[in-house]
């Protein structure tokens, strides 16, 4: 018996056969666009997702030599919050409006004047803010008055793909939590809200926990993607609460760093914890919640340099850029990078932050403008530890899945910035291996998510503080606070100009 994880992320899909005991046995990627048309802007296609999906599913029952009837449910995980309107028939109006996008401040400044910032923090658990769904359809219908007309339903991107699987509308209850229109407390569409932004419920799909079955493979899904007819696929969950299972966040104390395009520290707790400057959501294992620093173009900030900047494009570019790292640029670069390239979210929640380097001379070098990138990310990291504690959550021990835990030396600067250890996740997968934990608790492999993710937690390795780099980062860590906060009102001219 094998499952099947399929995570869509900001820059890729991901695709993943798993063996029982959520042992990985073939997975493949696929990219494609972010399309950025003005500052603060930020779209996808959604049927480059559905392209994708079809392309990794067909490679790994391909690479696999599994008969498809083996597969015996599939489960997908998404970027969140994406906005994405289709119509009766399920076709999409238009792009989506990805979690980066910052296109909606004046929407949602006027639904912060009539109802009150307090009051919608107190409903939905979060600040006011284009990064969640309900900003970004307000302006969708503000907008786009005729496209809005014949929206039928709102979803996610894990969302449209169960619909273009299944045929059935879905909407998990971690998403749900980051649409602002959901009373998180009380566990329901908040009334209220929906009411002040004078949007229907019905706008959404019904909400199923992510281990719950939505539907089956339909024929048509099943001649696209190899997948047989009648497979079972799971409603699915955020990325980053499945990151959170694979990490083994299900209790307290503990946080997971999850940087891929954006960064997300997520902590785990029994109870909702809020914070204006944090992000709140549901756990994907029912019952527990989750406190988010949620980072925006981290990750996104070094893909930008190897893409334009870098000779190299190619898959190896950023093993390439760490070899070159190590060689050249082997200590502190006494730089400061805001890692802004797409305003940020926590703990600034500033649309019109811009990316910065302070700090170039004459002699720096590509190696050095390569790690104070790394380096900005450290500190935006360190930025939400410190504002979690100051929320009163208290972290004994940090993980590391994603992409960036294969970079040593990121791992050591972030370890040196923090000044702790990091453990790194044995076979992370992010997401997938998350995914791989739903679907074993679908299966009855494992009693309860919450057991699965504690049997298989594997930490390969800690990274330790590099004692020479640590005082140094703390006096650049307090450069990078005051730069920005002198340049916020350089940022918000600047963002006026443009």
């Amino acid at each position: 018996m094998y499952t099947l994880g399929i995570d869509i992320g900001t820059t890729n899909i991901k695709s993943v056969l798993f063996k029982p005991g959520a042992i990985l046995a073939a997975q493949a990627i696929r990219e494609y666009k972010t399309e950025f048309p003005h500052p603060s802007w930020a779209q996808q296609k959604a049927d480059d997702w559905w392209d994708a999906v079809v392309v990794t599913v067909r490679k790994v029952l391909a690479e696999s030599g599994i008969d498809s009837a083996e597969v015996a449910a599939v489960a997908i995980s998404c970027q969140a919050p994406t906005m994405l309107p289709v119509d009766n028939t399920g076709r999409p109006l238009g792009d989506a409006l990805i979690w980066m996008d910052r296109r909606s401040d004046a929407q949602c400044e006027r639904l912060v004047e009539k109802l009150g910032a307090r009051r919608i923090f107190d409903i939905s658990g979060n600040r006011m803010d284009p990064f969640y769904v309900l900003g970004k359809l307000l302006w969708f219908k503000e907008n786009k008055p005729e496209l809005y007309a014949k929206t039928f339903k709102v979803l996610s991107p894990n969302s449209y793909v169960n619909l273009k699987l299944t045929g059935e509308y879905s909407l998990d209850p971690v998403h749900a939590s980051l649409t602002q229109a959901y009373d998180v407390r009380s566990n329901r569409w908040s009334d209220e809200i929906l009411a002040a932004a004078d949007i229907s419920r019905n706008l959404f799909p019904p909400v199923t926990e992510g281990h719950v079955p939505i539907g089956t493979v339909s024929a048509s899904a099943a001649a696209s993607t190899g997948l047989k007819v009648g497979t079972p696929v799971l409603t699915g969950t955020v990325d980053g609460a499945a990151a959170a299972l694979e990490a083994g966040v299900v209790g307290s104390g503990t946080a997971v760093e999850m940087t891929g395009t954006s960064s997300v520290l997520l902590m785990s707790s029994a109870s909702p914890m809020t914070s204006m400057n944090l992000t709140y959501m549901y756990s994907a294992a029912p019952g527990r919640h989750l406190l988010l620093g949620a980072m925006s173009s981290t990750g996104a900030a070094l893909k930008w340099f190897r893409d334009t900047l870098y000779a190299d494009k190619s898959p190896d570019a950023y093993a390439l850029m760490d070899a070159e790292i190590a060689k050249n640029a082997n200590h502190p670069t006494n730089m400061v990078f805001l890692p802004y390239l797409a305003g940020e979210r926590a703990p600034i929640w500033d649309s019109d932050a811009r990316g910065t380097f302070v700090g170039l001379t004459l002699s720096t070098d590509r190696s050095q403008v390569m790690r104070s990138i790394m380096e900005g990310s450290a500190f935006a990291l360190r930025d939400n530890v410190e504002e979690a504690a100051r929320a009163g959550n208290r972290l004994d021990r940090i993980r590391t899945v994603g992409g960036q835990a294969n970079s040593e030396v990121w791992l050591k600067i972030k370890a040196s910035v923090l000044d702790r250890e990091i453990d790194v996740v044995d076979a992370s997968l992010g997401a997938p291996g998350g995914l791989a934990y739903l679907l074993g608790a679908y299966t009855g492999e494992f009693m309860s998510i919450e057991e699965a993710s504690l049997a298989c937690l594997r930490i390969k390795r800690s990274v330790e503080p590099v004692k020479e780099w640590v005082g140094q980062y703390g006096d650049i860590f307090g450069l990078y606070k005051s730069i920005y906060s002198h340049l916020k009102s350089d940022f918000a001219a600047l963002a006026k100009i443009a």
